[in-house]
């Protein structure tokens, strides 16, 4: 045999190697996108209930704020309205009882005074 066919013979093997992996890889391939076709499908079987759910719980999540945020504004109102009572009975108080306070000290001095004259 010539050398010639012996390179002839080696680069037809090669070849048939080589196309044989070829088709292996091209099959391969078709097995991985029927697979990821019927991924594909079932998400989007899938998805549109799923975010169904996700809306109503969002839309829960939603109604529950805004009681929060109710809730938050009828505390502001009733703090304000303590803090107004408060600033009122202060005022109502503190004046008359400074005074109270006044005279008290006063007769507490004159008395003092008085006793201390009697001895």
């Amino acid at each position: 045999m010539s050398l010639y066919l012996v390179l002839q013979a080696a680069l037809t093997l090669g070849l048939l190697l080589l196309i044989g992996f070829v088709i292996h890889v091209l099959l391969q391939m078709n097995r991985t996108l029927r697979t990821l076709d019927d991924l594909l499908k079932n998400i989007n079987k899938e998805v549109p209930a799923v975010l169904t759910k996700l809306e109503l719980a969002l839309d829960g999540v939603n109604s529950e704020i805004e009681r929060v945020d109710d809730i938050v504004t009828s505390l502001n109102d009733v703090r304000a309205k303590v803090q107004n009572t408060s600033t009122l009975v202060h005022r109502a108080f503190s004046a008359p009882a400074t005074k109270v306070s006044g005279l008290l000290s006063g007769f507490k001095t004159a008395l003092g005074a008085l006793l201390k004259s009697k001895r």
